[in-house]
C-alpha cells in the first residue's frame, strides 16, 4: 500500500474498526519491577535495523523521513513473551515542521505485520494494523489535550500488552484500551516516523526506549 493512501486514510475524519476501547485515565510511566529493554541511544548497538533513513547516535535515534513517506523499524534483536511496558520518548523539531507522526509498534511479526500507536503534531492520535502488508485503521485523528504540540517538546508514548489487551497512554494520561489477538510465540516492538508534508523532508527524532514488566 502506497505511503499516500495510508496518510490520506489517517488523516480522513472518520472512526475505522469495531475493537472495543475503555476510558482515559492517569497512570505511570515504565515502572516495572525488571527492566527488559532499554536504548538512550548513545550507540546504534540496540538491535534496530540501519538504513538510509535511520541515524542513532549521540542520545538520539532519528527517522530522516521524504516527503509522504512512513519509515518503521522493529527491533531486530529482542523478543517480547510476556506481559510488558513500553515507553518511548519523542522529540518533535525545533523548527517548523509540516504534519508529522510518532510512532511505537507492538505485536510485530515482521515488516509485514504489526499494530502501531502513534502521535501526531497537531495534538491527535491513532492507531493502526498493518496485516499482510495491508494497514487497517482502528482509531484515527482523536484530539487528545494531554499530546504536546510544541517545537521541540518530548512526548512519552506508553503501550501496556497485558496478554490480548493493550493500553495506550501519551505523557501518563491513559487515551485508549484495545482488546485484540498478539502473536503466538512472541512477538517483536519498534518505532515510527510519519512525515505527512507531501514537497518537504522533515525529520523525527526519539531520546529513549524502555521497556518492563
Amino acid at each position: 500500500m502506497k505511503n499516500s493512501r495510508r496518510h490520506a486514510s489517517i488523516l480522513a475524519a472518520c472512526l475505522l474498526g469495531a475493537l472495543l476501547f475503555g476510558p482515559a485515565a492517569a497512570n505511570a510511566a515504565c515502572d516495572g519491577s525488571n527492566e527488559v529493554f532499554s536504548d538512550d541511544f548513545q550507540d546504534d548497538a540496540g538491535g534496530w535495523a540501519l538504513n538510509r533513513a535511520v541515524k542513532i547516535a549521540d542520545g538520539t535515534f532519528t527517522f530522516d523521513l521524504q516527503p509522504d513517506e512512513m519509515q518503521a523499524n522493529l527491533n531486530v534483536s529482542h523478543t517480547i513473551d510476556q506481559d510488558v511496558k513500553i515507553c518511548a520518548d519523542a522529540v518533535w523539531p525545533e523548527e517548523e515542521p509540516g504534519i508529522l507522526g510518532a510512532g511505537i509498534l507492538f505485536w510485530g511479526e515482521d515488516a509485514k505485520n504489526y499494530f502501531q500507536f502513534g502521535v501526531l503534531n497537531t495534538g491527535k492520535y491513532w492507531i493502526a494494523r498493518k496485516e499482510n502488508d495491508r494497514w487497517q485503521v482502528i482509531v484515527q485523528n482523536v484530539t487528545s489535550d494531554a499530546i504536546k504540540t510544541g517545537k521541540g517538546e518530548t512526548n512519552t508514548l506508553r503501550i501496556e500488552a497485558n496478554g490480548d489487551q493493550v493500553g495506550f497512554y501519551v505523557n501518563g494520561e491513559k487515551l485508549r484500551e484495545l482488546r485484540g489477538q498478539q502473536p503466538k510465540g512472541g512477538w517483536r516492538f519498534g518505532l515510527s516516523g510519519d512525515n505527512f508534508d507531501r514537497q518537504s523532508a522533515e525529520a523525527i527524532t526519539f531520546s529513549s526506549v524502555t521497556v518492563t514488566n
